[in-house]
Protein backbone atom coordinates (compact mmCIF):
# COMPACT_ATOMS: atom_id res chain seq x y z
CA UNK A 1 0.00 0.00 0.00
CA UNK A 2 1.45 3.23 -1.54
CA UNK A 3 0.98 6.11 0.72
CA UNK A 4 0.80 10.12 0.98
CA UNK A 5 4.24 10.06 2.76
CA UNK A 6 5.78 8.24 0.52
CA UNK A 7 4.90 10.45 -2.63
CA UNK A 8 6.23 13.66 -0.35
CA UNK A 9 9.54 12.36 0.46
CA UNK A 10 9.92 11.37 -3.15
CA UNK A 11 9.38 15.42 -3.80
CA UNK A 12 11.84 15.99 -1.06
CA UNK A 13 14.75 14.35 -1.88
CA UNK A 14 14.04 15.56 -5.41
CA UNK A 15 13.79 19.44 -4.36
CA UNK A 16 17.37 18.68 -2.16
CA UNK A 17 18.73 16.95 -4.63
CA UNK A 18 19.42 18.79 -8.49
CA UNK A 19 21.24 15.85 -9.81
CA UNK A 20 18.43 13.58 -8.72
CA UNK A 21 16.30 16.12 -10.55
CA UNK A 22 18.53 15.87 -13.52
CA UNK A 23 18.55 11.93 -13.79
CA UNK A 24 15.20 12.39 -13.84
CA UNK A 25 14.65 14.97 -16.32
CA UNK A 26 17.10 12.63 -18.86
CA UNK A 27 15.04 9.26 -17.66
CA UNK A 28 11.64 11.02 -18.92
CA UNK A 29 13.85 12.42 -21.99
CA UNK A 30 14.84 8.98 -22.70
CA UNK A 31 11.46 7.62 -22.36
CA UNK A 32 10.56 10.62 -24.96
CA UNK A 33 12.73 9.84 -27.71
CA UNK A 34 11.80 6.08 -27.33
CA UNK A 35 8.12 7.37 -28.25
CA UNK A 36 6.65 6.03 -25.39
CA UNK A 37 3.94 8.19 -25.05
CA UNK A 38 2.56 7.79 -28.18
CA UNK A 39 1.34 4.80 -26.30
CA UNK A 40 -2.69 4.78 -24.51
CA UNK A 41 -1.94 6.37 -21.01
CA UNK A 42 1.56 6.55 -20.46
CA UNK A 43 1.30 10.27 -20.35
CA UNK A 44 -0.78 10.02 -17.10
CA UNK A 45 1.91 8.64 -15.00
CA UNK A 46 3.35 10.10 -11.52
CA UNK A 47 6.92 9.63 -10.41
CA UNK A 48 6.19 8.02 -6.76
CA UNK A 49 9.73 6.85 -6.29
CA UNK A 50 12.82 6.89 -7.37
CA UNK A 51 15.13 7.77 -9.10
CA UNK A 52 17.60 4.93 -7.68
CA UNK A 53 20.84 4.91 -9.16
CA UNK A 54 23.21 1.52 -9.07
CA UNK A 55 26.23 1.05 -10.98
CA UNK A 56 24.66 -0.35 -13.91
CA UNK A 57 20.30 0.81 -13.82
CA UNK A 58 18.81 3.61 -13.31
CA UNK A 59 15.17 2.73 -11.47
CA UNK A 60 12.03 4.52 -11.20
CA UNK A 61 8.48 3.88 -10.03
CA UNK A 62 5.69 5.57 -11.39
CA UNK A 63 1.89 5.26 -10.92
CA UNK A 64 -1.33 5.41 -12.75
CA UNK A 65 -5.14 5.01 -11.61
CA UNK A 66 -6.46 1.44 -12.26
CA UNK A 67 -8.60 2.76 -14.97
CA UNK A 68 -5.90 4.68 -16.72
CA UNK A 69 -3.63 1.73 -16.96
CA UNK A 70 -0.12 2.38 -19.79
CA UNK A 71 -0.59 0.30 -22.77
CA UNK A 72 1.71 -2.77 -22.33
CA UNK A 73 2.96 -2.25 -25.77
CA UNK A 74 4.92 0.61 -24.35
CA UNK A 75 6.04 -1.82 -22.41
CA UNK A 76 7.22 -4.24 -24.59
CA UNK A 77 9.28 -0.85 -26.76
CA UNK A 78 11.00 -0.69 -23.62
CA UNK A 79 12.01 -4.10 -23.03
CA UNK A 80 13.05 -4.32 -27.33
CA UNK A 81 15.22 -1.47 -25.49
CA UNK A 82 17.08 -3.29 -22.49
CA UNK A 83 14.85 -2.02 -20.10
CA UNK A 84 13.01 -4.03 -17.57
CA UNK A 85 9.47 -3.40 -16.75
CA UNK A 86 7.13 -4.53 -14.20
CA UNK A 87 3.96 -4.40 -13.43
CA UNK A 88 1.95 -4.54 -10.29
CA UNK A 89 -1.69 -3.42 -8.78
CA UNK A 90 -1.47 -1.88 -5.47
CA UNK A 91 -3.43 1.18 -3.03
CA UNK A 92 -2.95 4.51 -2.61
CA UNK A 93 -4.18 5.85 0.30
CA UNK A 94 -4.60 9.69 0.38
CA UNK A 95 -6.34 11.97 2.87
CA UNK A 96 -10.30 13.16 1.48
CA UNK A 97 -11.01 15.94 0.38
CA UNK A 98 -12.56 18.37 3.17
CA UNK A 99 -16.05 19.33 1.94
CA UNK A 100 -18.40 18.99 5.26
CA UNK A 101 -17.80 17.59 8.83
CA UNK A 102 -18.34 14.32 8.24
CA UNK A 103 -14.95 14.07 5.95
CA UNK A 104 -13.03 14.81 8.84
CA UNK A 105 -11.79 11.08 11.57
CA UNK A 106 -11.82 11.53 15.04
CA UNK A 107 -10.27 14.08 17.15
CA UNK A 108 -6.53 12.93 17.34
CA UNK A 109 -5.59 12.71 21.18
CA UNK A 110 -1.96 14.00 21.39
CA UNK A 111 -3.04 17.09 19.09
CA UNK A 112 -6.28 17.61 19.83
CA UNK A 113 -6.98 18.46 16.39
CA UNK A 114 -9.28 16.64 13.77
CA UNK A 115 -7.34 14.77 10.76
CA UNK A 116 -8.97 13.88 7.49
CA UNK A 117 -10.41 10.50 6.67
CA UNK A 118 -8.44 8.28 4.49
CA UNK A 119 -9.41 7.14 1.14
CA UNK A 120 -7.79 4.52 -1.10
CA UNK A 121 -7.78 4.28 -4.54
CA UNK A 122 -6.41 0.95 -6.90
CA UNK A 123 -3.36 2.37 -8.67
CA UNK A 124 -0.67 0.41 -10.92
CA UNK A 125 2.72 0.74 -9.95
CA UNK A 126 5.13 0.15 -13.11
CA UNK A 127 8.90 -0.12 -12.07
CA UNK A 128 10.91 0.66 -14.86
CA UNK A 129 14.45 -0.18 -14.61
CA UNK A 130 17.07 1.35 -17.24
CA UNK A 131 20.68 0.72 -18.32
CA UNK A 132 22.73 3.56 -16.77
CA UNK A 133 24.27 4.13 -20.19
CA UNK A 134 20.89 5.25 -21.44
CA UNK A 135 20.75 8.29 -19.08
CA UNK A 136 24.85 8.41 -18.89
CA UNK A 137 24.46 9.19 -23.08
CA UNK A 138 22.85 12.20 -22.37
CA UNK A 139 24.68 13.91 -19.70
CA UNK A 140 28.37 13.69 -22.12
CA UNK A 141 27.26 16.24 -24.30
CA UNK A 142 26.87 18.79 -21.48
CA UNK A 143 27.73 19.40 -17.63
CA UNK A 144 26.99 22.07 -14.85
CA UNK A 145 29.71 23.75 -13.13
CA UNK A 146 28.77 26.00 -10.73
CA UNK A 147 25.30 26.15 -11.64
CA UNK A 148 26.68 27.30 -15.37
CA UNK A 149 25.90 24.17 -18.09
CA UNK A 150 28.71 24.04 -20.35
CA UNK A 151 28.25 22.69 -23.80
CA UNK A 152 30.88 20.16 -24.29
CA UNK A 153 30.56 20.42 -28.27
CA UNK A 154 31.31 24.03 -28.14
CA UNK A 155 34.29 23.62 -25.78
CA UNK A 156 35.99 20.78 -28.42
CA UNK A 157 34.87 22.97 -31.04
CA UNK A 158 37.33 25.40 -29.67
CA UNK A 159 40.03 22.62 -29.13
CA UNK A 160 39.59 21.78 -33.10
CA UNK A 161 39.70 25.34 -33.85
CA UNK A 162 42.59 26.14 -32.12
CA UNK A 163 40.95 28.77 -30.28
CA UNK A 164 42.75 28.65 -27.28
CA UNK A 165 45.79 29.80 -28.83
CA UNK A 166 44.25 33.03 -30.47
CA UNK A 167 43.76 34.58 -26.79
CA UNK A 168 47.36 33.39 -25.76
CA UNK A 169 49.55 36.34 -26.14
CA UNK A 170 53.21 35.90 -28.28
CA UNK A 171 56.51 36.63 -26.32
CA UNK A 172 56.15 40.27 -28.37
CA UNK A 173 52.73 41.38 -27.54
CA UNK A 174 53.84 41.70 -24.23
CA UNK A 175 57.31 43.47 -24.73
CA UNK A 176 59.51 40.60 -23.99
CA UNK A 177 62.43 40.67 -26.19
CA UNK A 178 62.80 36.93 -28.05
Amino acid sequence: MKEIEELKQTLDNLIDSSSDLDILLEFEEVLDNLNLYAYKNWEHGEVIAGPEVSKYWITVTMMWPRKLMPDPDGALRLTKNNCRVFFQKDVFVEPKKIVTPDDLGEVDPETGKRKPKQVKRPIWLVRIEMPRQYVDEFESSKITINGHDIDMSEVDGAYDSDYDNELNPDKQDLGVDQ
